[in-house]
């Protein structure tokens, strides 16, 4: 059980000692860490597999990452593209260490590490020639992403093997986890995972710690505890699983085990993922039992400091102002404000919940906040932001009060502002959450209707409460400042805040919906402020009114009618598996006789996207690919790439998009227009059958 410990001393020594004398294929020093390349073979027979070792060294109280980074960070990444029909898999990583940051806790290495990466020699020619990609980050409190672009080459010919560098194998192998020879269950539910891992009771007795180190992002918490208990089939590990989780990809992690003399050892396992099956008062369960009259004042408290929120606060002032500036009102018309107010937020709030009511009574599983889940209410909610912040710093005025300060903003208050004021406090405060909010929410939604809607209603009463009291007390309205020309700065200032939300949620919709998604959006945000501004000019003409009004039309419609969504495809549904591009990927292709279609693109390319949604990723696309037996090769070139360059210009194109068709034996291709017309791919294809 000391082999692990054993392994990582072995790693240090041989790097420190060996790593002079072996003969490194390649060696790059970066801003904060050194990247060096060894193979354990000085020359390789054809099609012979052998091994490279990519070492990452670290600057002294830097870290790299494990392949699940944990709370932060980021996996190696190398891009290997070797030449002719040589082959290069996947790297090894060798048992992580846990790395505390804060409240945050990592997974990786503070010390050099070694990946090992099988490899296997070409079938023919002198050399194996591999050209290499790497992107790395080197972390202390800051991060620094590191780059490097690597050519090796190795002699084939007879096996020799590199004594020199067999000591950084050796000790990269013993750093691997070992493989398990028990059995598992990994058993996720919504707040918590539980492994199971059986072996006989001897064996689990003599276990003092465990720690299990997951590669797939969502199965815990990686900051909480992991709680171990002995049972009569084994051991069992509980983690916390943080809430809103993503979907789990693997059940596959590495198993840390402390013996009861100190030793450590790890161990690779594979265990069977199972989703608990929760039931209603399971759920419920998990929810802090709270009596009716503390989840009310809960609700409570926390609507009253959510006024204090980024988002909202700016709202509350505009309100502020209308006092301030109300001396001329009379007491009644104030408490007319005052419960205007109010019921434009308890509305506000009351159509959120039925909503929430009526999809978790048609089977889905949705909380508080679960319209930010849709990109469409993200997008509409971000201009909404973008809006109010553009009407704070005096671009224009929005007409249901919000005009300004001093007497203007008071002369137009009245009960209709101040009702639609109360409408956008509760709007602006929806992504927002303050304490005591969440245990309320929690308990309020495993209850009926009728305490649901009390709950809500007391969160409500909270967010108006300042206002409603103003409004009913004079000697409050009498202390606060007196109106003037300070509170239009004030008001130009609140604008900041504002903008940051819109940023927030621009981030927020970016990562529901996607780059082109976030284009579109930005494009319709610049189209409600070109709307505006034409609207200023317009003087009282109509026609200029109009015009405005089509602009502002347009950039909704752009929003809502979700022309930005992209297809979803995946080979399980009917789209054929795309191959990424290689010369010699497309050779084999070639040699077999098959058909192919290779499209080049990027993320940035806006003309790319347009013509996938159009032309590629439609289904009467991808049902000619798989009539035809055509194979679809794609050459991502969002990042850089010399091989695509260089076929990029080969057929005279400085840049994507390139379409290339192959007939079924031909070596030379078609090539399409850099503009696809609707379903042209498809036309084409069915073209060929006829």
């Amino acid at each position: 059980m000391k082999r692990f410990f054993h392994g990582l001393i072995i790693c240090s020594l041989a790097l420190l000692s060996a790593a002079a004398h072996a003969k490194e294929l390649a060696r790059v020093e970066a801003s904060h860490s050194d990247l060096s390349i060894e193979s354990d073979m000085a020359s390789v027979a054809p099609g012979q597999p052998f091994w490279l070792a990519v070492t990452i060294t670290p600057r002294s109280g830097w870290h790299s990452y494990w392949k699940n980074a944990g709370d932060s960070g980021a996996r190696p990444v190398f891009d290997w593209q070797p030449a002719d029909n040589a082959t290069v898999g996947a790297a090894m990583f060798p048992t992580p260490k846990r790395l505390p940051l804060g409240h945050l806790v990592n997974y990786g290495y503070d010390t050099p590490v070694s990946l090992l990466i099988p490899a296997t020699a070409p079938t023919s020619g002198d050399s194996f020639h591999v050209a290499l990609e790497a992107e790395w980050l080197i972390c202390e409190v800051e991060c620094v992403p590191q780059i490097a672009d690597i050519k090796l080459d190795l002699p084939v010919g007879p096996t020799v093997a590199d004594n020199d560098a067999s000591a950084i194998f050796k000790a990269a192998r013993a750093a691997l986890p070992d493989p398990s020879f028990w059995s598992s269950d990994l058993t996720v539910s919504s707040s918590s995972s539980t492994l199971t891992v059986y072996m006989g009771p001897e064996e689990a007795a003599e276990v003092t710690d465990a720690y299990f180190f997951p590669e797939s992002v969502g199965i815990l918490d990686y900051a909480a505890p992991q709680t171990v208990d002995l049972a009569e089939d084994g051991l069992i590990i509980q983690a916390q699983r943080p809430s809103g989780a993503p979907e789990i990809t693997t059940a596959a992690g590495v198993l840390m085990l402390t013996t009861a003399d100190g030793s450590k050892a790890a161990y690779s396992l594979q265990p069977l993922l199972q989703m608990a099956q929760e039931t209603e008062a399971q759920q419920s369960a998990t929810v802090p039992a709270l009596p009716l009259w503390e989840a009310a004042l809960f609700a409570l408290v926390g609507g009253l400091i959510l006024n204090l929120m980024p988002c909202v606060f700016p709202i509350l002032s505009l309100k502020a102002f209308a006092f301030v500036s109300a001396n001329y009102k009379t007491a009644a018309n104030r408490q007319k404000e005052g419960w205007a107010y109010t019921l434009g937020i308890w509305l506000s709030f009351m159509i959120i919940v039925a909503a929430l009511l009526v999809l978790r009574a048609g089977g889905t599983a949705v909380g508080w906040g679960f319209q930010l889940q849709e990109p469409v209410f993200v997008g509409l909610l971000t201009l909404l932001m973008l809006v109010v912040a553009l009407s704070l710093s005096g671009m224009f005025n929005i007409q249901f009060g919000i005009e300004g300060a001093g007497q203007t903003l008071a002369a137009r208050e009245g009960v209709r502002g101040a009702f639609f004021k109360g409408v956008l406090a509760a709007l602006v405060a929806t992504p927002c959450t303050a304490p005591f909010m969440a245990p309320a929410i929690g308990f309020a939604l495993t209850q009926p209707v009728l305490i649901v809607l009390m709950v809500f209603s007391f969160l409500a009463l909270g967010l108006a409460l300042p206002f409603l009291v103003l409004s009913y007390s004079p000697a409050l309205a009498r202390i606060m400042p007196r109106p003037g020309p300070w509170m239009e700065k004030v008001k130009e200032g609140l604008a900041f805040p504002m903008y940051l939300t819109a940023a927030w949620l621009l981030y927020v919709f970016t990562r529901e919906a996607g780059a082109v998604a976030m284009l579109v959006l930005v494009a319709a945000l610049i189209g409600v402020v070109f709307a505006i501004w034409i609207g200023k000019q317009a003087a009282g003409r109509l026609s200029i009114r109009l015009l405005a009004w089509g602009f502002a039309a347009l950039a909704l419609y752009g929003i809502v009618s979700e022309p930005w969504q992209e297809p979803s495809h995946s080979p399980e549904e009917g789209y054929v598996e795309e191959i990424p591009y290689s010369g010699a990927a497309l050779d084999t292709l070639l040699k077999e006789g098959k058909p192919v279609f290779v499209y080049f693109t990027a993320d940035w390319c806006i003309t790319c996207k347009v013509n996938e949604r159009i032309a590629i990723l439609t289904d009467d696309a991808q049902a000619a690919f798989r009539e035809t037996g055509t194979a679809v090769m794609k050459g991502d070139w969002t990042n850089r790439n010399e091989e695509i360059a260089t076929v990029l210009a080969s057929h005279g194109r400085a840049g994507v998009p390139l379409y290339l068709y192959y007939e079924a034996g031909a070596n030379q291709p078609l090539v399409l227009p850099e503009i696809l017309a609707p379903n042209s791919i498809a036309k084409l294809l069915n073209g060929k059958t006829d």
